[in-house]
């Protein structure tokens, strides 16, 4: 319970006067009720939310140190009951998803300076330019794509230029498929779907500050429904005997939020180097990746016991399993957004 929950002298259920003693002035020992009389100013309600949710304490200062040093380990300890040392886990992800979502804001903010579909964007954005007026004024040679991972990796993807993406933008949404023909992509669900997806990118009729916050709003959704969607996919794919949805929701909780912390460093980094050096940053961003990936392994290990190889295995596939998931969730919600 909060602090500074405001108590009373007797219970109001049972007439039971309480002494000084402190065990006695958070709940009657007489019927259990709690000693707090919730009519109070709505300030006050306000003041024990923040202070519920922002009250950093030893506690998180200790879960943050096992969960960066010792995968696996905080997740070990809360499912086997060991719980009282720890900030509790979903807790634990808001503390560090304000941080991380303030990083985030930052970097879209440089990312949007330096440019869409290769122009500088710094004068489009003081002009107030929508997204479709940015690309109608780009080079007609810059180069992109379609599919993303993992999609990319099974399915071709040619690059094409930003000329022949102005046919795809004049191109009817039901007469997408003829367009991924004559472009040398396979036609099929997925590749009309990004195909879609590309078509509204460089028809969006909103600025450079919208898009921005409505890419920052799509992110803040999707680590929230990816924490349920990635403990489903663990639950499968890592499936013993005993093993409980809850255990691998708390599992996933602490992932992200250990991803998010990552995450946060990494673009942090990418801010920082990319004006030093290009050769470092991409050393530091292969690190960062080894660096997750290692910790993804062991803290799989320690949580849920399987031999290495068994691990191994299962981490390849529940990784295939997310990143797809996660593009395609992605992109659905955008595709769906703005105007």
């Amino acid at each position: 319970m909060p602090r500074k929950k405001l108590k009373q002298h007797s219970c109001a259920n049972c007439g039971f006067e309480f002494s000084a003693n402190r065990e006695h002035t958070n709940f009657c020992p007489n019927c259990g009720q709690e000693n707090h009389n919730p009519r109070f100013p709505l300030i006050h309600y306000g003041y024990e939310l923040l202070e519920g949710l922002l009250h950093f304490d030893t506690k998180f200062l200790y879960s943050l140190k096992v969960l960066l040093l010792q995968p696996g380990q905080i997740t070990y300890d809360y499912i086997n009951n060991i719980r009282g040392r720890y900030t509790p886990p979903f807790k634990l992800f808001i503390f560090i998803s304000i941080f991380a979502l303030i990083v985030i804001g930052i970097f879209e903010k440089k990312l949007a300076e330096s440019g869409y579909f290769g122009a500088y964007s710094k004068e489009a954005i003081e002009k107030n330019l929508t997204i479709g007026e940015m690309f109608d004024q780009s080079a007609d040679s810059t180069e992109d794509q379609i599919l993303v991972a993992p999609f990319s990796w099974i399915m071709s993807n040619p690059k094409i230029t930003n000329l022949e993406l102005r046919e795809l933008k004049r191109t009817a949404s039901d007469s997408v498929g003829f367009w991924l023909e004559k472009y040398g992509f396979d036609n099929n669900l997925f590749s009309r779907f990004f195909a879609l997806h590309k078509k509204l990118r460089i028809s969006r009729q909103m600025t450079v500050p919208e898009v921005t916050l409505m890419v920052s709003g799509i992110f803040k959704w999707l680590f929230l429904i990816m924490i349920p969607v990635n403990a489903f996919t663990l639950l499968a794919i890592f499936y013993r005997n005993k093993l409980l949805y809850y255990d691998t929701l708390i599992y996933s909780i602490h992932f992200t939020s250990f991803f998010l912390i990552l995450y946060s460093t990494l673009l942090l980094t990418i801010m920082w180097l990319s004006r030093v050096s290009v050769i470092l940053l991409i050393v530091m961003m292969c690190i960062y990746l080894i660096l997750l990936f290692v910790y993804l392994l062991f803290s799989l290990k320690k949580v849920f016991a399987f031999t290495w190889i068994g691990t191994v295995t299962r981490m390849l596939i529940s990784c295939l399993i997310t990143i797809t998931v996660f593009q395609l969730i992605h992109y659905t919600i955008s595709l769906y957004s703005g105007r």
